[in-house]
């Protein structure tokens, strides 16, 4: 080597070098997210906490719970050799410390414990302790993510949208309702019809995650599913039914939820630090021609800095169209469920089914099949 490319090697090589050092120490500086969980005395919770104490991107983890249960959980997960911080808040008076000037919100807890339990009942169990968090949100930290895991989502998410939208800080980006179980599921039953990896298998669902409300993107899975398109439907449908049977109302699941819960938290975290390839399916505010067709309903997401970034619809096929609408009237029913909560406007209930006319039963199914098919073409 001659002295000339000597040198011009080694300038190479200094410039990389400081290059290198530079973007370790910009990295270093960078704080690292601090994430709440409430409730996190419950089953999920304390799953979810176990998981995200483990997580590299949590730098620290605060627990709370109406009772003072948490506190033994904190000090049981801060024996854990990871780096994130564990500090534990008991009571309710302690909520608005636990949710000061941190950076995500996880609310879990109060999941379907037997068959009998429908949307409707779970929202009655759980709306008092989500309007509860809503307002310590408003009242305190408004520009954190708030994540809703707390059933059903789909009359939560309106509920805390009327909350801060009446408090004058609504930002649609901080809103998200966790569809990772619904998507974890979808990923497990075309694996198992199609004799792959789940963990290779990439499908979106949309609508939201009540057996009702699920559709599962099937047309667009990858890889391709086949022609096994109405059994996996149904098994996504009843998937939470046939796990509550072998428990025998003697418990909630809480090991699947959690997990899933984690992997949506923990690339919310990489967004939140800067990563722009973040892309999940979750439960939050549409606009545009989406939100036409449903003002909140689960879509694909990408995420950023702020929070949700941007939603997209995937293309469906006729069969999923058909599926999505019969799941909005449902939607929408929640909806107005989440919203009336807060406003107090009484509004009628959503009739399911076929209107009840004069028409014969043939022109009552061509009506509805137009519909179908309008709507089908709305969404695509």
């Amino acid at each position: 080597m001659n002295p000339s490319t000597f040198f011009l090697v080694t300038k190479c090589l200094k410039s990389i070098h400081y290059a290198t050092v530079r973007n370790c120490a910009s990295s270093s500086q960078l704080k690292e997210p601090t994430v709440t969980i409430l409730n996190a005395s419950t089953k999920i919770g304390r799953n979810l906490a176990l998981l995200l104490k483990q997580s590299p991107y949590v730098g620290e983890l605060r627990l709370h719970d109406t009772n003072n249960n948490v506190c033994a959980v904190a000090e049981d997960l801060s024996h854990i050799d990871t780096k994130a911080k564990v500090k534990s808040f008991g009571g309710k008076t302690a909520m608005k410390h636990a949710i000061l000037d941190v950076d995500v919100v996880v609310a879990v807890g109060g999941c379907r414990s037997s068959l009998s339990q429908t949307p409707k009942l779970l929202f009655e169990k759980n709306a008092d302790d989500v309007r509860l968090i809503t307002l310590h949100m408003v009242e305190f930290n408004p520009k954190a993510v708030l994540c809703l895991a707390k059933p059903p989502i789909e009359a939560m998410v309106p509920l805390v949208s009327q909350e801060y939208k009446k408090a004058g800080v609504y930002d649609s980006r901080k809103i998200i309702g966790i569809t990772s179980m619904a998507t974890m599921k979808a990923n497990y039953y075309v694996a198992a019809a199609s004799g792959k990896n789940p963990a290779n298998i990439l499908c979106p669902i949309v609508g939201g995650v009540s057996s009702n409300c699920l559709v599962g993107v099937l047309s667009q899975a990858k890889p391709n599913l086949g022609d096994n398109h109405i059994k996996v439907q149904n098994s996504l449908a009843n998937s939470e039914d046939d796990v509550l049977r072998q428990y025998a109302d003697c418990g909630t699941i809480c090991f699947s939820p959690a997990l899933a819960i984690s992997r949506f938290i923990n690339l919310l975290l990489r967004a939140l630090m800067g990563d722009t390839n973040c892309v999940d399916c979750a439960f939050v505010g549409q606009t545009g021609h989406i939100g036409q067709f449903l003002p909140y309903m689960a879509s694909i997401v990408r995420l950023g800095r702020q929070g949700v970034m941007s939603s997209h619809m995937p293309r469906v096929n006729g069969d999923e169209a058909h599926r999505l609408k019969m799941a909005s009237f449902f939607i929408r029913d929640l909806i107005s469920l989440g919203e009336s909560f807060v406003t107090g406007e009484i509004r009628p209930p959503i009739k399911f089914g076929l209107n009840l006319s004069k028409q014969s039963n043939k022109e009552q199914c061509i009506d509805r099949n137009l519909s179908v098919t309008k709507e089908a073409k709305a969404v695509q």
